[in-house]
């Protein structure tokens, strides 16, 4: 299930959106204004923002600008600004499209989907409220925060988020880490995993006793 915000100020157009973009693979929210966008995006976490450039508690622009630096996300603005200098000013600010209202609900349905199907192409890339890992550029931040990686604690990192949902078992992590062609000290992996959560915050990894290790990300 996607989520998708959308930040609107007129009730009309946002609910008409929340409406009309929702189905069983997607869910759509509404904020009327930056500050309840704010809230709802460090309470959840969601796949893709509609923004407007006018809100009435500040400017969308200043806001995506603002996002990200602090995490990585889908911004496409939804605006009835169209002067080039402020499509200029959006895309500065991180977003991957500005439509121009009025739009076209099929084109905006294509664009979103398109999107959402490049970024999931990005197995490479990891972005939660908390933590952004994009492992292709060997880039890792924690709220905003560059943090680096030696080659060990990255490619524990590596194992640990694409299997997010799984507990891994030493045996496993030990395999992933030195392929299983040498006789390793007991205490190695627990040395890694001790480095890695040094980094990234204590309770980044659990500790699942007597099975071995799940990553936990923003969950903790």
């Amino acid at each position: 299930m996607k989520r998708i915000l959308i930040i609107e100020d007129d009730e009309a157009i946002r609910a008409g959106l929340c409406r009309s973009l929702a189905s069983d693979m997607m869910e759509a929210v509404g904020a009327e204004d930056l500050a309840s966008a704010a809230q709802r995006i460090n309470a959840q976490q969601f796949d893709l923002l509609l923004l407007d450039c006018n809100l009435p508690d500040g400017n969308g622009i200043d806001f995506c600008r603002d996002l990200m630096s602090k995490m990585s996300i889908p911004v496409i603005f939804l605006t009835v600004r169209d002067s080039e200098i402020d499509e200029v000013a959006a895309f500065r600010a991180g977003a991957c499209d500005y439509v121009k209202k009025p739009f076209s609900l099929m084109v905006l349905r294509e664009r979103i989907a398109a999107l959402l199907e490049r970024r999931e192409k990005r197995s490479d890339l990891y972005v939660d409220r908390r933590y952004r890992f994009d492992f292709g550029a060997m880039d890792f931040s924690v709220d905003g925060e560059r943090v680096y990686l030696g080659a060990t604690e990255c490619k524990l990192l590596a194992v640990l988020v694409k299997n997010a949902d799984h507990v891994l078992s030493r045996a496993t992590l030990t395999d992933a880490l030195w392929e299983g062609g040498e006789e390793l000290n007991e205490n190695a992996l627990s040395v890694a995993v001790s480095r890695l959560r040094g980094r990234l915050g204590e309770k980044s990894i659990s500790t699942i006793y007597g099975l071995g290790y799940i990553w936990v990300g923003d969950r903790e």
